[in-house]
């Protein structure tokens, strides 16, 4: 190679590490000095929130320029207020973060009612769980197992349109023939779980196993209630004997359409960023959050307040999971949909 190509080589070969450290230099600075919150689409005390207060006291020391955290509550209508509100609303410059119900990345393939969103444009960051919701009766209710379920009316709680404590007993009384009867218009699982110990409702046909063990650990351990059903892509080994789901499914059709419904359960309660979120700002903020769930600090601190870790997801596996969501059959879709209908629940959202 000639002197002047060598050089011309040299200098091109400096010249990109002099711009790969001042781009590293300023990805080191970009937080330093500010502020991100998190945008909670529930109740304080809720399970939406405990998550992400756990993760605000960890987060910030595994992003470059160590940002503070604070955490703002916006409940309504399932977290559909929150998400509404990410879409349209927050700043796409990192300094705002939502966290949302699994459902929001199926509403718009559901058709949800009220929904000004559409999923796969958000920034998914990641989620601390995947999570089991369980079917459950107060333990002085006449609900013993899944066939009074099919033979009785139970009341149960549920909240806004998207919320799964609304469509999941809706689903089930649809496709495998349940008579749950749903109150909706709950602000969050601990309304819900209130109305219960009063005996207002006999139950739900969605509480969370990790929002049961942080605010209700009690219910599990003097057993004051009884699970009927796990409603989740897996059994939680709390409950080796208590049905999942899909073992209720009598067809290949119905397990597809329960497969499509529930699958949101894998993504528990994620994490998202604002549709046009720069991907250099997006990457930070991922591999910061990877490093908080093998954080052991922040290990230690969920096992000691009871909060559930089970498999979390990366972002990119979150978007990997609704492009499949969204490539399912035409007919399993509509099926689905039509399974999962809460118009008559999406007049009171809130907006």
């Amino acid at each position: 190679m000639p002197v002047s190509s060598r050089k011309k080589v040299l200098a091109l070969a400096v010249l990109s590490l002099l711009v790969g450290h001042a781009v590293q230099a300023q990805e080191d600075e970009y937080f330093k000095g500010k502020t991100i919150t998190i945008v909670v689409g529930g109740n304080a005390g809720d399970g939406y929130d405990v998550y992400a207060r756990l993760l605000a006291r960890h987060w910030g020391k595994h992003i470059p320029g160590a940002p503070k955290f604070v955490v703002q509550n916006m409940p309504g209508a399932g977290t559909l207020v929150a998400a509404n509100y990410m879409y349209e609303k927050a700043d796409n410059d990192g300094t705002v973060v939502g966290t949302v119900g699994g459902g929001t990345a199926t509403a718009q393939l559901f058709k949800t009612k009220n929904i000004r969103f559409d999923p796969r444009r958000f920034v998914w960051i990641g989620s601390l769980n995947s999570e089991v919701g369980i079917v459950l009766a107060w333990h002085t209710q006449p609900f013993k197992s899944v066939k009074d379920l099919m033979e009785k009316e139970m009341v149960v709680g549920g909240g806004g349109p998207t919320s799964g404590n609304v469509i999941f007993p809706i689903v089930l009384n649809r496709v495998i023939g349940t008579k749950f009867k749903v109150v909706a218009g709950y602000s969050g699982t601990g309304a819900i779980a209130l109305a219960i110990e009063r005996g207002e409702l006999q139950g739900t046909a969605s509480y969370h196993y990790s929002s049961m063990i942080t605010s209700r650990p009690d219910w599990i351990e003097k057993k004051l209630i009884t699970p009927l059903i796990q409603l989740a892509m897996f059994k939680h080994p709390v409950f080796p004997d208590v049905p999942n789901i899909l073992d209720l499914a009598k067809t290949e059709e119905q397990r597809q359409v329960l497969d499509l419904v529930f699958a949101r359960q894998q993504m528990g309660r994620p994490f998202l960023l604002p549709p046009g979120t720069k991907p250099e700002i997006a990457k930070i903020l991922r591999a910061a959050f990877n490093a908080v769930v093998q954080d052991k600090e922040f290990l230690e601190e969920a096992q000691k307040a009871r909060i559930d870790l089970t498999k979390p997801m990366t972002g990119e596996e979150i978007h990997a999971l609704i492009d499949t969501l969204y490539g399912y059959p035409p007919r399993v879709v509509e099926t689905a949909i039509a399974a999962s209908d809460t118009a008559e629940f999406g007049k009171g959202a809130k907006e």
